[in-house]
């Protein structure tokens, strides 16, 4: 699991080169347009999420039923047990993610990444992950 709170923390995934670029590049974008909806008018480096809810990356071994860590409890399910505001299904340049929008307060949202190769063939995250974004893409449609 990686957590994402400031531009810092991107540039240190870039230069490990943790995740693929697209997917990077992916991330970098959220956290722009995240910056820009928090109408932050400072420099880059002194943006963070830490009070309005970070980018959580999940990756490949992560228990996805217990996310206790960012505050989905494993007695609630993890984030299968959590009412997300929203899934969304990303497919660019060949790979394919989720992105899942969980609120907490109606001042602190976290979102979550997770990478298909991330599911570890778990078929009930799997089928649970394409359910909420079909059926998220079918209540905008």
């Amino acid at each position: 699991m990686r957590t994402i709170k400031t531009h810092a923390d991107l540039r240190c995934l870039r230069k490990a080169q943790v995740f693929s670029d697209p997917f990077t590049a992916y991330l970098e974008e959220e956290f722009l347009q995240l910056k820009e909806a928090f109408d932050f008018d400072g420099a880059d480096e002194q943006f963070t999420l830490d009070v309005y809810g970070y980018m959580v990356v999940l990756e490949k071994g992560d228990n996805l039923r217990d996310l206790s860590v960012v505050g989905l409890r494993r007695e609630e399910g993890g984030l299968l047990g959590s009412l997300p505001e929203f899934v969304e299904k990303v497919e660019r340049d060949g790979e394919c993610w989720y992105k899942v929008v969980v609120v907490y307060t109606n001042e602190f949202a976290m979102a979550f990444y997770v990478p298909v190769q991330a599911l570890d063939d778990d078929e009930a995250i799997a089928s649970w992950l394409e359910e909420q974004a079909e059926s998220e893409a079918y209540s905008r449609a």
